[in-house]
């Protein structure tokens, strides 16, 4: 910290500027970076390369690579077919979901992605690692879990009523938003349920800091919420079509779409503030990327936008 504040100091008594990303910079846009088609569902690997799915473009089996310098290149593997979820799982590949099953992308071939089939998947969602070393991923009123080693070999729960979206773990339980419902369900593999009923229509929920955070579109006015033990702490968004979630650096990040924004939320409540996004953008989905960093799929533009400063 000494030699990053001294430096800091030098720059400023030479007259030369902070680039972005630089100890004690803002959270700022600093990089936006073209896509062939829309960009979806994002994630980064193990190295710090962020990979998005596209469709609208050439092809509805897209997935493009952007690596931290911006970077960009397309694949087309052929076992992927307008998929929806995607994350880095457990076993260092990347999974996606879609109509009838998942897909495993290697990040070093993604070409040589394979496909598995899991008929209960009807309605492709997000994905993600959980409990007990598995993939999970919800559709309709099905809970689906499985090994990166054997995916054919699954889990099925039925969940009565549920209309899944998202969903997220901590710990040894799996969340899912509840669009149908209009409830958070906190489940226990092989255990109990328990329903959060928040109302509206919740699209998407994740999970960090020791709490849950939902984004409740459907509701009036919007909101999001914190789920801290039994009880819920609404924040009123109204007009911001709230709906991608990450966590990074004690704060909840939310990807307001109408807004064209990223809400800031300090993880254990206060007063939420706004970062402004490139005009007429549509920012839908966001994840964590290294050296203190966000990446944000610009759906209205077809763009993915990098920002740096996240932990100041």
């Amino acid at each position: 910290m000494r030699l990053r504040g001294g430096i800091s100091l030098l720059l400023a008594a030479l007259g030369i500027l902070a680039i972005p990303g630089f100890a004690g910079a803002k959270p700022q846009v600093d990089g936006v970076f073209d896509l062939s088609g829309t960009p979806g569902q994002i994630t980064e690997d193990e190295r710090g390369v962020v990979w998005l799915l596209l469709s609208g473009s050439s092809q509805n089996n897209t997935l493009a690579r952007v690596k931290p310098n911006g970077d960009v290149k397309e694949y087309a593997p052929a076992a992927l077919g307008n998929a929806v979820g995607l994350t880095l799982g457990t076993d260092g590949n990347l999974w996606a979901t879609q109509n009838g099953g998942v897909v495993r992308i290697p990040p070093d071939k993604p070409n040589d992605a394979t496909d598995f089939n899991i008929a209960s998947i009807n309605d492709p969602r997000r994905i993600t690692p959980g409990p007990g070393g598995k993939l999970w991923t919800a559709s309709g009123d099905a809970l689906i879990s499985f090994r990166a080693g054997d995916p054919e070999d699954f889990n099925e729960r039925t969940i009565n009523g549920m209309a899944a979206r998202g969903i997220a773990a901590t710990g040894k339980h799996v969340w899912i938003a509840d669009f149908g419902g209009q409830r958070i369900v906190r489940v226990k593999p092989s255990g109990p349920k328990k329903n959060f009923d928040v109302g509206g229509g919740p699209q998407e929920v994740g999970a960090g800091g020791g709490r849950v955070l939902y984004a409740n579109p459907g509701s009036d006015p919007q909101t999001v919420g914190v789920i801290d033990g039994k009880k819920i702490r609404k924040t009123k968004t109204p007009g911001n079509d709230p709906f991608g979630i990450t966590f990074a650096a004690r704060k909840w990040w939310v990807a307001n779409f109408a807004d064209r924004s990223l809400s800031i939320l300090p993880a254990r409540g206060g007063d939420a503030k706004r970062l402004k996004l490139p005009a007429n953008s549509g920012p839908r989905w966001v994840t964590t990327g290294k050296a203190d960093t966000l990446w944000v799929s610009l759906e209205t533009s077809k763009k993915v936008a990098r920002i740096t400063g996240v932990g100041n």
